[in-house]
């Protein structure tokens, strides 16, 4: 049976099989998305999350209970099946935090500080068991491994040693469960909702154990958007009063928002080398910029000075490989 045969049969099994199918923006993984429109259900979300394509929906169910738990806003699940990949889910709308604080700078504060008390309420709660790790050796080979794509493997290599010596200097004693992609992308802001439930949450599904510190600066250091630097110092300074980790908030957050930057940095133009999806070259610069921002902290100087080595995501760079870029059937 073809993949768009066996979702038309999910949806026909859960009630949904004569609904209004839209695509929804995917992320960068194998999965996609469509948003249902039905007259008398009203709306809903289709994950595919095809499984001949490496993708596993467990761990997005997992976690979705587990946010519930701490209530938080995650969505609601109407209808899965597991072996095909498929999940039925609550719609949060279009109130994406991105496009907010982009059309009403006014309100970016507002939404940055709610979307940070979400964390805090996460971080209150025990995490899920069996939960995997995302602390400071798996953080260096992860941007290691993935440098490979956009420079030498050797100096992949002598990045991931100088970022693991500096991930190694920070308080990895009060692990929390971290998102991993907390973005303003990731993260709904839902008019109808009450507190923390204002804040719907998405894409968690690579959530692991990791530095308290790590989803804020994912946030607030965004690969996609830059936030108003007024902003960022008053959203700063605030976690740094409520901070209680035994190293440097400082050193901690800039540390923790290179690892992310250099990882992002390659993994875009794996997205293009290898998933044939040369749209995040453009995100590249912001990136490269964000890095530079981290590695600034006096701190990170033996790092700054490797990272030196690292071409610059210039036009021309980012043009060879738009032409490298592999041409391949995207189901």
């Amino acid at each position: 049976m073809s993949r768009d045969k066996e979702i038309q049969k999910f949806l026909t099994t859960a009630g949904w099989g004569s609904a209004k199918r839209t695509p929804l923006a995917g992320d960068a993984g194998n999965r996609r998305y469509e948003r249902l429109t039905d007259p008398v259900k009203g709306q809903a979300v289709l994950m595919d999350a095809d499984p001949l394509l490496g993708e596993n929906i467990q761990p997005f169910l997992n976690i979705a209970v587990h946010l519930a738990s701490c209530n938080l806003s995650s969505p609601t699940i109407f209808e899965k099946n597991d072996s095909q990949g498929l999940i039925l889910m609550q719609d949060f709308g279009d109130g994406l935090l991105f496009n907010i604080a982009e059309e009403s700078p006014d309100l970016e504060l507002k939404l940055y500080r709610l979307a940070l008390e979400a964390l805090d309420q996460l971080h209150k709660n025990p995490p899920p068991p069996n939960t995997g790790q995302y602390m400071a050796a798996e953080m260096a080979n992860a941007a290691e491994t993935t440098l490979t794509w956009y420079c030498s493997p050797d100096l992949a290599g002598k990045i991931g040693a100088m970022l693991q010596q500096q991930l190694d200097t920070l308080d990895w004693s009060s692990p929390v469960l971290v998102l991993r992609d907390y973005h303003a992308q990731n993260l709904i802001y839902r008019h109808g909702g009450k507190g923390l439930n204002k804040m719907g949450l998405l894409d968690f599904q690579d959530a692991q154990l990791g530095h308290p510190l790590y989803d804020a600066a994912s946030l607030i250091h965004d690969a996609r958007r830059s936030l108003n630097p007024t902003v960022v110092k008053i959203i700063k300074r605030e976690l740094a009063a409520k901070y209680v980790g035994s190293d440097s908030f400082e050193h901690a957050f800039s540390t923790l928002s290179a690892q992310r930057n250099l990882r992002i940095l390659a993994q875009f133009a794996r997205l293009c080398l290898r998933d044939s999806k040369p749209g995040f070259l453009d995100l590249m610069p912001h990136v490269w910029n964000n890095l530079w921002r981290d590695l600034s902290h006096p701190s990170l100087v033996g790092l700054a000075e490797t990272c030196d080595n690292l071409p610059p995501p210039s036009p021309e760079l980012r043009s060879e490989l738009r032409v490298k870029c592999v041409s391949r059937p995207m189901n």
